[in-house]
C-alpha cells in the first residue's frame, strides 16, 4: 500500500470544513481478536457500510439473524435494528456513516425506484463481495485516511462515488437485498421514522416531531410499513427491551428506568403481557439460547 504523507497539515485540520467528528463519512480502524461493538451505544446512530479489508467478524442483527463477514466483503447495517457483533480474527475495515439528508437526490431516487422494479426481492441478512472498481475505490480510500485527508468535501464526493460504484457494478436485486431496510417509496419519510423511533412511544409523539398530522402519518405510514403506527412502534420498544435484557451486565431496575415504567410490577406486568413471562424468567430465556432473542 502506497504512503502518502499529509502535506500542510495545519492547514487542512484549521479548515472549517476538516471532518473532525468520528461519526461521520468514511473511517479507517483496526479490530483486535474479541472486540464487540454495539450500534445501539452510538451517542449519533447513523447507517453504516462497513468494508472488511482484512480478518473476520461475527455480526448479529436483532438478536437473530447471524453473519460472518471477512476480507473482501461489506455488510449494511441500518439505523432501523439492533445490531452486535465481536471480531472473529483481528483486521482492518472502513466504515461510511451517513443519514438519510447526506444521501443525493440521485441517490435517494434510486433507493426508491429499485424497491418498486424489485419488490418481491427476499430480504436477507447477508455480506456483499467487494468487486472492481469497488477494490480500487477502497484502495484509494484507505491511503487518504491513513493520511489523514478527512476534508469534508473529499468525503462527501467520494459517497456520491461509491453509490455511483454500487449502480454500475452490482445488480438491483443485489441493491435492493442490501438496503431493502431503509428504502421505500418516500425514503426521506421513511429515514425520519428510523431516525427518531427510539425517541418516541406514541403515534402523537412521532406525529409532533415529523411536523405532520395524524391522517397524513398514518396513511404514509400504513405505504411504508404496512401496518399501524402504535403496532410497528411496540415491536420497536419490545425488541430494545428484549436487546437490553440479554447484557449480563443489565438489571432488570436498571431497564424499569431507562424504559420509564413506573414501578417494577408495572413492567413485569407488561413482560407478561408482551412476552408471556416475568421480566426474570424473560432474561433466564435469552440467557439460555446464547444470547439469542426470542
Amino acid at each position: 500500500m502506497y504512503d502518502m504523507e499529509l502535506c500542510y497539515l495545519k492547514e487542512h485540520t484549521s479548515c472549517v470544513n476538516y471532518k473532525s467528528q468520528k461519526y461521520d463519512g468514511f473511517s479507517l480502524a483496526n479490530a483486535s481478536e474479541g472486540e464487540v461493538f454495539d450500534n445501539q451505544k452510538e451517542e449519533t446512530k447513523g447507517n453504516h457500510l462497513i468494508f472488511i479489508l482484512s480478518g473476520e467478524v461475527c455480526i448479529t442483527r436483532d438478536g437473530r439473524d447471524k453473519v460472518t463477514a471477512r476480507a473482501g466483503e461489506f455488510i449494511f447495517i441500518p439505523v432501523s435494528s439492533h445490531y452486535t457483533g465481536k471480531v472473529i480474527r483481528p483486521g482492518k475495515y472502513i466504515n461510511l456513516t451517513f443519514f438519510h439528508d447526506s444521501i443525493s437526490l440521485c441517490d435517494k431516487h434510486m433507493l426508491s425506484s429499485y424497491i418498486r422494479e424489485r419488490p418481491e426481492t427476499p430480504f436477507r441478512f447477508t455480506p456483499l463481495p467487494v468487486r472492481e472498481p469497488l477494490d480500487l475505490f477502497l484502495q484509494s480510500m484507505e491511503i487518504y485516511l491513513q493520511a489523514d485527508v478527512n476534508c469534508r468535501h473529499l468525503h462527501e464526493l467520494k459517497e456520491r462515488e461509491l453509490f455511483i460504484i454500487l449502480r454500475t457494478a452490482y445488480a438491483k436485486s443485489e441493491i435492493v437485498n442490501l438496503f431493502q431496510p431503509i428504502m421505500g417509496t418516500d425514503v426521506d419519510f421513511k429515514a425520519a421514522v428510523l431516525q427518531h423511533k427510539d425517541k418516541v412511544n406514541s403515534k402523537k409523539e412521532l406525529t409532533r416531531l415529523l411536523g405532520m398530522s395524524e391522517s397524513d402519518l398514518q396513511r404514509k405510514f400504513r405505504q411504508e410499513f404496512d401496518e399501524p403506527v402504535y403496532a410497528w412502534l411496540q415491536k420497536q420498544k419490545n425488541q430494545r427491551i428484549l436487546a437490553r435484557l440479554a447484557y449480563d451486565s443489565v438489571t432488570i431496575k436498571e431497564v424499569v428506568h431507562e424504559f420509564e415504567f413506573s414501578s417494577a410490577a408495572s413492567f413485569n406486568r407488561y413482560c407478561k403481557s408482551h412476552f408471556g413471562c416475568t421480566p426474570t424468567e424473560l432474561k433466564k430465556k435469552i440467557k439460555g439460547k446464547n444470547g439469542r432473542l426470542p
